[in-house]
């Protein structure tokens, strides 16, 4: 009856024992971050992205003040220039308001007027400064057409000579536009090679060419987008996919193999008897 007894308190303690047990490790559990539903993470209500739209909003600023501070570099007029596009709206504004309507309908348009219209100004005078800077380099006019927006395909030096001059091909919708850069009679060279070279590929799809210079004959740089941008669509996409494939497949670069029979029964010297 002892031992019972005995056996039945020990049994009892080691229950009591594993309860408090499991009650310390529940604690435990329930006081760790991770065990205590995610209570170290972020609620539903919290946005970790929160912080994106005020950092991309500073980081175009700080563009923008960089584009600036370039371009004043280069155009000290392009502050004054935006002033000046800014205040005349504004200034039409008021003078209508007072002599024609209420002030307080023409002064809101004015001044979304000015804005636009110094923005419209600043964005012209970084993108002469940008072609200023770029003008004379070898690929700036390849440079203008990857900046183009529409469906411009361009595959630059397609032709270069040891003057580094280099002729660009772009297929668009007006068909095949080879563009020359470089000076002299290079560029004409390359455009007359390169011309002979595709002008079977092309068949009957129009083929273009141009030198990008100062001089006779030649479009100046900044002139180049608005050229092509002008140009008349005569081409479907269809067409101009099945054109590109086939100028792809004939521009592929040609293994250095020697020209001529190669010759046999070569002796271990390497010499030709």
């Amino acid at each position: 009856m002892a031992s019972q007894a005995g056996g039945t308190g020990n049994s009892g303690a080691r229950k009591s024992g594993g309860k408090k047990g499991g009650a310390q490790s529940g604690g435990a559990r329930a006081g760790d971050p991770k065990g205590a539903g995610g209570a170290g993470q972020p609620g539903r209500g919290s946005r970790p992205g929160g912080g994106e739209p005020a950092g991309g909003s500073a980081g175009k600023l700080a563009q923008l003040r960089l584009v600036y501070k370039i371009t004043r570099q280069r155009d000290p007029q392009v502050l004054w220039l935006s002033l000046l596009a800014l205040v005349v709206p504004i200034a039409v504004g008021v003078v209508l308001g007072i002599f024609v309507g209420p002030l307080y309908i023409w002064l809101p348009i004015a001044v979304l007027l000015g804005l636009v219209v110094a923005l419209n100004v600043f964005s012209r005078r970084v993108q002469k400064t940008a072609y200023a800077e770029m003008e004379g380099k070898p690929g700036a006019a390849a440079g203008v057409v990857e900046r183009m927006r529409g469906d411009w395909r361009l595959t630059p030096a397609v032709g270069v000579n040891r003057h580094q001059d280099v002729v660009h091909r772009v297929v668009c919708r007006a068909g095949v536009v080879l563009i020359a850069e470089g000076r002299g009679r290079g560029p004409r060279e390359l455009l007359v090679a390169e011309k002979r070279r595709i002008r079977k590929i092309v068949g009957d799809a129009p083929l273009l060419d141009y030198i990008v210079g100062n001089g006779e004959g030649e479009i100046p740089l900044p002139k180049l987008q608005s050229t092509l941008m002008r140009l008349r669509r005569e081409l479907r996409k269809r067409d101009v996919d099945a054109l590109e494939r086939r100028l792809r497949a004939v521009s592929s670069p040609a293994l250095p193999i020697p020209k001529g029979p190669i010759p046999r029964n070569i002796p271990r010297g390497g010499r030709l008897r």
